[in-house]
């Protein structure tokens, strides 16, 4: 039922990519207490550095980051 979606720069292994999605779709799984790993999917969007911060903020809206990062952040 959740999906989850990361978005990160190009250049990342197919191997890490799967990895990372994995372990995240574990922790969520493992966190909730209510889907299994199994309920959860995991999707990988490459974007380049010069558009990063435009795309991805175009995705949600300002009160749906949780977290921001130094990439990342609406101040």
């Amino acid at each position: 039922m959740p999906h989850i979606s990361v978005k990160l720069y190009p250049g990342k292994s197919e191997e890490m990519k799967e990895n990372l999605a994995k372990a995240v779709r574990k922790a969520l799984a493992e966190e909730s207490g209510v889907w299994s790993p199994d309920d959860i999917s995991v999707s990988m969007e490459e974007i380049a550095p010069d558009k990063f911060e435009a795309e991805t903020k175009a995705g949600f809206r300002k009160e749906e980051l949780l977290i921001d990062s130094k990439y990342i952040n609406f101040k």
